[in-house]
This record gives C-alpha cells, sequence and structure tokens, in this order.
C-alpha cells in the first residue's frame, strides 16, 4: 500500500475528518469519515466540498468518497456542519498521494548469463531497493535520494539503515523461516509529502537444477534436463547441477556438500562436485536414477534435493538390462 499524507485544518477539533487510507496512491477511492465526541453528526445538515466547489450535502452524511489526485495535486475536503442550536462547525483536511516501487534482490547464487529472476532463499542476503513517486506541486517527482526514508521490519524500525538518501535496506535473513513484513516511508525534506508501502517477503528453499555440460559448448543453460535424458550414440553424458539460490561464491562450491547417489549408492568421491560424468555399460540396455542432495553447511536452512533418470541403448546385439556402472565428478 502507498500513501501520501493528510492534515486537518481544524484547530478546534470538533470535528475530526478521517481517511480509510492515511496516504493513498494516484487515482486510489478513499472514504473521508467525519467523526465528533461534541455534537451529534447523525440530526446535523451536512455540506461537503472538494476544493470549494459542491459534492454532496443532506442530513447525517457524516461520511463520503473521493478519489485520490494525481501526483504534486491536493485535494481539499472541507465539511461544514449546520447543528440543531444554530451553530455552524467547519472542518477540512488536504490529500495528497504518492507511491513507492519496490524492487527486491536476492544474493542466492545464479549461472553466469542468468537473466531471470529466483525466489527469496532461507538464510539469503537481500536487498530491498526503494522508488518513490512524490512529487511537488508543479508535478515534478522529487529524486529518490534527496528524500528521507524510514524502514520498519517486523513493526520494529530500523535505525541503522535509514535517513536521508537510504532508499536501499539489505539484511541477512536469519534461521527461523517465517514471512517476514516490510515497510518503508519516504519523505521530503520539508515534511509536505511522503509515500509508504509496506511488502511481505516469504522465502522458500533454494533448488537444484540440471544441464548438459558439453564437451565443445560447456553447460548448456538454454534447456535444463527433465526427469529424464538419454546418454544417446555417444554413451557418455557429463551433467552439471547448478543450486539456484543457495549463498555460494561464483567459482566453485564454498560451504555446499553434495551428495550423488547412483541407484541409491552414494559416490562418495563426488562430495565436493557439481558435475558428474555417466557412461553406460558396453553391450548393454537399461536407465540409472540419479539423485543429489546439497547442503550449505554454514547456513542450516539451506538444503535441496534433486533427480533425473539417465537411460542408454545397447550398442551390440546384446540386449541385456544393466545399470550404468562407470560414473565420475569433473
Amino acid at each position: 500500500m502507498a500513501n501520501a499524507q493528510g492534515m486537518p485544518s481544524s484547530a478546534l477539533k470538533e470535528i475530526d475528518l478521517r481517511l480509510s487510507t492515511e496516504n493513498p496512491v494516484p487515482g486510489q477511492q478513499i472514504i473521508v469519515t467525519a467523526e465528533s465526541y461534541s455534537v451529534d453528526l447523525n440530526s446535523a445538515n451536512i455540506i461537503w466540498t472538494l476544493n470549494g466547489s459542491l459534492y454532496q450535502k443532506g442530513a447525517g452524511i457524516t461520511s463520503i468518497q473521493v478519489q485520490a489526485p494525481a501526483l504534486g495535486k491536493k485535494l481539499n475536503v472541507e465539511i461544514i456542519a449546520g447543528i440543531p442550536n444554530g451553530r455552524e462547525l467547519k472542518s477540512s483536511i488536504d490529500i495528497g498521494s504518492g507511491n513507492i516501487d519496490i524492487i527486491v534482490e536476492n544474493e542466492g547464487y545464479v549461472p553466469p548469463f542468468f537473466l531471470g529472476k529466483i525466489p527469496l532463499s532461507y538464510q539469503n542476503i537481500y536487498r530491498v531497493i526503494a522508488i518513490p513517486h512524490i512529487a511537488d506541486s508543479s508535478g515534478k517527482e522529487y529524486a529518490p535520494q534527496t528524500l528521507i526514508y524510514q524502514w520498519t521490519k517486523d513493526s520494529k524500525v530500523v535505525q541503522d539503515q535509514g535517513g536521508y538518501g537510504k532508499q536501499v535496506f539489505s539484511w541477512q535473513d536469519d534461521i527461523i523461516p517465517r514471512q517476514r513484513v516490510l515497510n518503508v516511508r519516504a519523505t521530503t525534506r520539508d515534511g509536505s509529502a511522503q509515500a509508504e508501502k509496506v511488502i511481505l517477503l516469504q522465502a522458500q528453499s533454494p533448488y537444484i537444477s540440471f544441464y548438459n555440460n558439453d564437451p565443445l559448448y560447456g553447460p548448456m543453460y538454454n534447456k535444463a534436463i527433465g526427469n529424464g535424458v538419454s546418454l544417446g550414440k555417444s554413451r557418455e553424458l557429463s551433467v552439471l547441477a547448478v543450486p539456484y539460490g543457495f549463498n555460494k561464491p561464483s567459482d566453485g562450491v564454498g560451504d555446499l556438500s553434495f551428495t550423488w547417489l547412483v541407484n541409491s549408492i552414494e559416490q562418495m568421491a563426488l562430495s565436493a562436485s557439481q558435475s558428474i560424468v555417466l557412461r553406460a555399460p558396453e553391450g548393454t540396455a537399461g536407465s540409472s536414477n540419479i539423485q543429489l542432495q546439497i547442503r550449505n553447511n554454514n547456513e542450516i536452512l539451506q538444503g535441496a534435493q534433486n533427480g533425473f533418470t539417465a537411460v542408454f541403448s545397447a550398442n551390440s546385439s546384446k540386449t541385456a538390462t544393466s545399470s550404468l556402472n562407470n560414473y565420475n565428478g569433473i
């Protein structure tokens, strides 16, 4: 929800005007409600005006619906209440508008030249970038770096990450897997306008995808290996496992450990390898089940598993069924 402020102009406070949302986005429908603890507005003759023009009138009309103005504009809402003893009470409020776009970045691992966006993973380092849209009376937007920011995470203000020009909020999620509520408020230096945004962040487990590691072209990132793959005529296949979302360096495996299983038999020699080379036995046809489990030894919530079936055909007149009997890492 994004917003911009409204401020009552009545000093007597005999009538308070309240908005259904304190900081609406441009064009948002808002309910303006009049409240009083000193007079009975339900029996009063009510006149509502917008920017000085009559909008609605009648007995006991204590709320109206209006539309938030464009960026940089103000909508003045005024109520005039004539009560039975002959007194006339007034109150008004100025409604502005604003918005904040949010970009959430995740420093979890992705392969080179990856153009997509992966979900937030447990214990990742997150970067949240606020791009406010707040304008002056001429409609010119304030530069984001000239605004003052307040960041709140799970209802607690994070003092060291707020302040002038601090439109980026970053932190590493802890070991308690739960939804995070993040709020950012951007305000002009003179306090005349502001915008606010609330977002929910929910992390999930990282994941593994497999790719053909071609000896000539390298990893074929354009097409992941699905549930099954054929070794083909070469009867040999190098498979690269990509740990999406894990905390690891761009080169090397970092703190990750790999548990490769071929037909449920663990391959101890591949505990630090992202790759496995599969070779079909001569003269036989069959299939083997390949499974991989990856764990981050320092980030206990980061773990994933995945697998596929490798199918191979006989290359001679023999048709006995067998399993892969040669495999190693590269």
